[in-house]
C-alpha cells in the first residue's frame, strides 16, 4: 500500500489536530531535542472489510485511530494528521514519540477482535533531519519503516535510537534486517515496561549544588544551607507575589538529594516554562526542575512574563 505524505500541501486528510500537551516527558537523549515523525498504520482493515463490509470495518479502524490520536496528544505532539487508516504525528523529541508509539500499540492491542479478526498497529519513527529540507521525505521514510515490517511492530531508524535517552534506548531490540527501500539500520521496540516520566526526568537531570532564583530585581540562592524557598501571597514567604490568583502559601522550591523540586500547594496551580519545553501546569504535585526557566504562580508565564519567578541551576 502506498501512502501520500500527510503533511503535503492540500492534503486530503480527514482530520487535523494541533494538540495542547497534557503529559510532559523530558529525557536526555544522545543528541538533545530533535524533531521526529511517527507514521502509524492500522493493519487488518482490508480483511475485516471483506468479512463484515466497509461500514463495520471503517468503524473499527476509526476506533483504533481515535485511541492513537489521544496517545499522540497526551505526549505533546506538535501536529497530528489522520487519514482513513493512517496517523502521522510530529514530536519535538524522540522520547515523547516512542512513549506515544508504545501506548498506541498497547491501546490498539486492548481492543477485542471482530469476527475473529484482530486489528493491530504498525509504526515507524525517524528524525526529521534524516531527510534534510524535506518533511515529506522524512514521512516517506517513516511509512516505509511501518509497512515494511510485521504488523504489531514499532520500528525506528538507527539515528532515531541515538536521539533517545539511555533509559528509553534500552527498550529497543537489536538491529533487524532493513529492506532495500531503507538507507539505514532498523531497531524494534520490545515488550519491556518503559520508565515513568518522573523516573526518566530524574535520570536526565544532573545533581547541582545550588539554584539561583530571581524575582523583580531581587535574588535568592537555594543550596544545602538554605534548602527551601517559599513563595506566595502572604508576607511570610521568601518571595511575595501580589496577585489575586496567587494562594497565600502557593509553592516552594526545595533541594532534595541533589535535585531541585518545585512543589505546588495552591488553588490555581503553578505554571512552569523551561528552556526547550512547552509550558505546563503543576497542581498539588511536585516536579524536578531542569537547567533554567520561569515559574508563574496561578497564571501562565507566557501571559505575564514580568510577574514570573526566574530560576537557573548554578
Amino acid at each position: 500500500m502506498t501512502h501520500a505524505p500527510a503533511f503535503a500541501e492540500n492534503s486530503s486528510s480527514r482530520e487535523s489536530v494541533h494538540a495542547r500537551p497534557s503529559r510532559v516527558v523530558t529525557g536526555a537523549g544522545g543528541a538533545g531535542h530533535q524533531p521526529c515523525i511517527l507514521f502509524a498504520d492500522v493493519a487488518g482493515g482490508v480483511r475485516l472489510a471483506a468479512k463484515l463490509g466497509d461500514a463495520e470495518a471503517g468503524y473499527a479502524v476509526e476506533r483504533c485511530l481515535n485511541r492513537m490520536s489521544r496517545c499522540a496528544e497526551a505526549y505533546a505532539t506538535s501536529g497530528i494528521e489522520v487519514r482513513p487508516d493512517v496517523l502521522v504525528a510530529r514530536f519535538a523529541d524522540a522520547d515523547a514519540a516512542l512513549y506515544a508509539a508504545r501506548e498506541m500499540r498497547e491501546r490498539v492491542r486492548a481492543l477485542p477482535p471482530m469476527s475473529g479478526i484482530k486489528l493491530v498497529l504498525r509504526a515507524g519513527l525517524v528524525l526529521e533531519s534524516e531527510a534534510p529540507d524535506d518533511l515529506k521525505g522524512a514521512e516517506t521514510l517513516a511509512s516505509r519503516l511501518a509497512v515494511g515490517h510485521n504488523p504489531d511492530t514499532v520500528s525506528v531508524s538507527e539515528a532515531f535510537s541515538e536521539a533517545l535517552s539511555p533509559a528509553m534506548r534500552k527498550l529497543l531490540s537489536s538491529m533487524v534486517q532493513a529492506n532495500d527501500q531503507l538507507p539505514f539500520q532498523v531497531l524494534e521496540l520490545g515488550e519491556a515496561t518503559p520508565p515513568s516520566p518522573v523516573e526518566l526526568r530524574h535520570a536526565s537531570v544532573r545533581p547541582k549544588a545550588q539554584m539561583k532564583v530571581s524575582f523583580q530585581g531581587r535574588s535568592w540562592t537555594v543550596d544545602a544551607s538554605s534548602p527551601t524557598l517559599l513563595f506566595g501571597r502572604e508576607t511570610g514567604n521568601d518571595i511575595v507575589v501580589v496577585d489575586p490568583r496567587v494562594s497565600r502559601q502557593h509553592a516552594r522550591i526545595e533541594l532534595r538529594n541533589g535535585l531541585f523540586y518545585l512543589t505546588d500547594s495552591s488553588t490555581n496551580g503553578t505554571y512552569l516554562l523551561e528552556e526547550g519545553a512547552a509550558e505546563h501546569c503543576i497542581k498539588r504535585d511536585d516536579f524536578i526542575l531542569g537547567e533554567k526557566g520561569y515559574i508563574g504562580c496561578g497564571f501562565s508565564v507566557a501571559d505575564n512574563m514580568s510577574g514570573a519567578v526566574a530560576f537557573a541551576l548554578g
